[in-house]
């Protein structure tokens, strides 16, 4: 197996630390299902998200991978719905564009329970 050069290295840092910083920013938000492209459509998703849950989301993070092209945070959510908890597991990739975010793809380890949890 190759190793990875110290360019490779330092690039898949800086990425992973975009990613980081985002996570620290938003601590208790996580996303619904759809497409949300821009700013004001990713903000709205995040208003009409808190709307769903009787309190903050709680999120940990359990790691963050970064490669030279993609960043992977692997994540666990719990909230409050009703009176009932729920908590699921997901895992982002995140395309990274020298410093910015440019694209997220979310993965719910249990897709139907989640949609059954929120509707």
């Amino acid at each position: 197996m190759p190793v990875r050069s110290p360019e490779s290295l330092e690039l898949a840092a800086s990425k992973e630390a975009v990613v980081r910083r985002m996570l620290d920013a938003l601590p208790g938000r996580g996303p619904v299902a759809g497409t949300y492209r821009g700013r004001d459509e990713v903000i709205g998703l995040f208003r009409a998200l808190a709307g769903l849950f009787d309190a903050p989301l709680e999120m940990a993070s359990h790691d963050v991978v970064a490669s030279e092209a993609h960043v992977v945070d692997l994540a666990t959510y719990s909230g409050v719905r009703g009176g009932q908890s729920f908590t699921w597991n997901t895992v982002r990739l995140y395309h990274v564009d020298d410093d910015r975010i440019a694209e997220i793809w979310l993965m719910i380890g249990d897709i139907y329970a989640f949609d059954a949890f929120v509707e």
